[in-house]
């Protein structure tokens, strides 16, 4: 009897203890469920319960925009698409409207329904090629409208770059980079604090304004539905968006998007395979229009490709377009005058050099071997110049070194360049290089043979595109070096203007060439047109100058040329400057890049026309 006893007494106490605790627990849900929840990201327990039943998609992910220099948008298309939210077959609705709506998307019921019975999460129907979103037309839009259909919504999408964007290197793209935005969150250098998942600036001007163009926060849609995936009639759809009249910010470019886009086409349509194309304002060498060949599409980067980088900041042998600089030292120094006289035999007679032209051009001023681009005469500066003469008046005209827009201090940043990835190029081999430990030493600029080579553009000398483009506005600024500018200002959401690049210049530590230097060099640049290799010139739209080059280069081993062009027009009253580099053309043929830049100033001019 004491043990049946002893027996009920423990058995009132567990049932007592499991009460106290049930009523504990109770009191504890009822106490918090208002109160946010710390592992659920700051939601009470209330909202949890329909969080759980959530469905929810980005249509926006809130980044700023680029706009061209007449306000057009680069970036940002939104155009209206079909989301798919997850739900049950059964309560999505006639099998005969399903079969209208897989009618409208141009695929089969069977396809519709499979891969919507596969949703875990919302979707976004896809276009034929499976690569963007299908932009729905107004028909579309109302037919989708009477369906009597749930789980579906027509929403506005925008998506980054449009599905036909031409590719602009300069712009770049973006990327998810989970590990960068860790070391920034860890480092305090973010404070948007956005998903891990967020893609950020990975090269080109999405890079290097990558802090400016990240937003505030996502417009996102929600669709509920019960445990059962089943719509939740009453809550329906939400649409969350950030209250700020002053995000995302407003890049903007000194593109002109549409003079762009018509010579990226026309790059095309000649068959530009490798190579660059510079245009730039002669006014204030602002960057017009880019162009980076072989093209790239930056909704489908492949890294290992390289079609995303941008050639027109890639140093490479210049070829002749380098006598304008090697022209420009022999005449400040006093090298050699305008009317000396030089003979070209063809063969310079040592360091096995000879001119391009194998009989040569006889006896001619430097005047007219600049307008015809007579190796030796060049090659005779190249002796008569010291190393350091030739790399201060390259330097001077803006060669050997970095002239994109930059400040020591821009807001918060130091130094801050526009440029992403700006090459310096070089004229000379540096002494680390050539006297690299396990390598065979290579003879240095004070050899008289490399002087030579290096005269007409060959050897170890390297430019960029931009430097070539930039050295024609130089010269047209009478020698004072301008720092070429692609974006001038950022403007808040409302338009307000929140900062703006101010044109400046980019001095060399030699300082300038003469102004009457620079008038000279760009009259000789009229006679390579008039009467030298550039005359397949003289029946373009303007009248234009420049000077061509070939510069020959290896590629897998084979000879091959990298054909340049750089000039002007129209020369009574300069408009743009240009350089053009076509890479890669056997040995030969005509210089394509003068073909090219005629193209281009042709566009120029009827774009400046209309």
């Amino acid at each position: 009897m004491f043990k049946i006893k002893k027996r009920l007494f423990i058995g009132l106490i567990g049932m007592t203890t499991l009460f106290v605790l049930l009523a504990v627990r109770l009191f504890w849900i009822q106490s918090t469920a208002g109160r946010p929840a710390a592992a659920s990201g700051g939601r009470s327990m209330l909202q949890m319960s329909v969080v759980q039943r959530e469905r929810g998609i980005v249509l926006d992910s809130g980044r700023g925009h680029f706009y061209d220099r007449r306000g057009l948008p680069i970036t940002g298309n939104i155009k209206p698409v079909l989301v798919l939210f997850p739900l049950r077959a059964e309560a999505r609705g006639e099998p005969e409207a399903v079969g209208a709506l897989s009618a409208v998307l141009r695929t089969s019921p069977e396809e519709l329904k499979r891969r919507w019975d596969a949703l875990k999460a919302p979707y976004i129907w896809q276009a034929a090629d499976g690569k963007d979103p299908l932009a729905l037309s107004q028909d579309e839009i109302e037919a989708i409208g009477r369906l009597p259909l749930n789980g579906i919504r027509v929403l506005p999408y925008q998506t980054r770059y449009p599905n036909d964007f031409p590719a602009k290197q300069w712009l770049g793209f973006v990327a998810q980079n989970p590990d960068r935005l860790r070391r920034e969150y860890a480092l305090g250098l973010d404070p948007h604090h956005m998903p891990i998942s967020t893609s950020v600036g990975a090269a080109g001007l999405e890079r290097t304004f990558d802090d400016f163009l990240r937003g505030v926060g996502s417009t996102t849609v929600t669709y509920f539905v019960d445990a059962a995936k089943r719509p939740m009639f009453g809550l329906d759809t939400r649409m969350t968006a950030p209250d700020n009249p002053y995000y995302p910010l407003q890049i903007v470019t000194t593109i002109d998007l549409r003079l762009q886009n018509e010579i990226e086409a026309y790059a095309d349509r000649v068959g530009m395979r490798e190579g660059a194309i510079v245009v730039q304002d002669a006014r204030n060498g602002d960057v017009a229009a880019m162009v980076s060949r072989p093209a790239f599409d930056p909704r489908h980067i492949d890294l290992k490709e390289g079609n995303w980088s941008n050639r027109a900041l890639k140093a490479m042998v210049p070829g002749s377009i380098f006598k304008t600089v090697m022209a420009a030292a022999a005449l400040e120094t006093g090298a050699a005058s305008e009317r000396e006289r030089f003979e070209c035999r063809g063969e310079y007679g040592k360091y096995g050099f000879s001119c391009w032209k194998k009989e040569g051009h006889g006896v001619l001023t430097l005047q007219e071997a600049y307008a015809h681009s007579c190796n030796i005469a060049f090659g005779a500066l190249g002796e008569r110049l010291a190393p350091q003469q030739i790399e201060r008046y390259a330097s001077m005209l803006g060669l050997g070194r970095q002239i994109g827009w930059e400040a020591n201090r821009f807001m918060d940043r130091a130094p801050f360049r526009q440029w992403d990835a700006e090459e310096s190029g070089r004229i000379f081999l540096p002494v680390w290089a050539r006297m690299a430990p396990g390598k065979t030493r290579r003879p240095g600029p004070e050899d008289g043979g490399v002087r030579v080579q290096t005269a007409v553009g060959q050897r170890d000398t390297l430019v960029t595109p931009l430097q070539a483009s930039n050295l024609i506005v130089t010269l047209l600024h009478r020698g004072q070096v301008p720092a070429p500018r692609i974006v001038k200002e950022i403007r808040y959401a409302n338009g307000q203007l929140m900062a703006e690049f101010a044109p400046h210049r980019s001095p060399s530590p030699y300082g300038a060439i003469r102004p009457q230097t620079a008038d000279r060099l760009l009259r000789w640049m009229n006679d390579v047109v008039r009467s030298g290799t550039g005359k397949s010139l003289r029946n373009a739209k303007w009248s234009v100058a420049g000077k061509s080059g070939t510069a020959q280069v290896r590629e897998h081993g084979a000879p091959r040329n990298n054909h340049w062009f750089i000039g002007y027009g129209p020369t009574e009253a300069p408009r743009y400057s240009a350089a053009v580099v076509v890479q890669n053309q056997p040995e030969g043929i005509a210089n394509q890049a003068a073909i090219v830049f005629r193209g281009v100033m042709d566009i120029a001019a009827r774009y400046t026309e209309s």
